[in-house]
């Protein structure tokens, strides 16, 4: 008989930028950046997202869009999610997505002409079951 094991995908939705600044890009001189870049980022993601339990047992998947500011500190501010363009918001995974961004340090903040400026940011966050069998 075969079993399935379940393991948590996060995955990146754009290769180059998993990072959408909300306000024009050519306004900003430097983009905000997680401590340690992309790969830090990546990092913290797979060691704090826990998929919930409910989705688990109804194999349920989907990707929720997080909006938030890095504020000229660093610090992230008006987390929220962004209902428009997320696949399947559950409300367990809405739930689990701003818990763990909320839960992530300072960022370094982005920089407008020589200056440090605040900047809205949207990270998508996927909740993908894959099944692995086994003998």
């Amino acid at each position: 008989m075969q079993t399935n094991r379940f393991y948590l995908f996060v995955s990146v939705l754009c290769t180059a930028f998993v990072l959408l600044a909300l306000a024009p890009a050519a306004a900003q001189d430097k983009q905000p950046e997680y401590p340690g870049g992309m790969p830090a980022l990546v990092d913290f993601m797979v060691k704090n997202l826990k998929y919930p339990e409910a989705a688990k047992k109804e194999n349920a998947e989907g990707i929720v869009i997080v909006k938030f500011r890095v504020g000229k500190d660093g610090s992230l501010s008006g987390i929220k999610t962004v209902s428009e363009g997320s696949m399947n918001p559950r409300e367990d995974f809405v739930r689990e997505a701003v818990r763990v961004i909320k839960m992530m340090p300072k960022w370094t903040p982005a920089e407008d002409q020589g200056k440090i400026a605040e900047v809205e940011m949207a990270l998508p966050v996927q909740f993908k079951l894959g099944g692995e069998k086994k003998p």
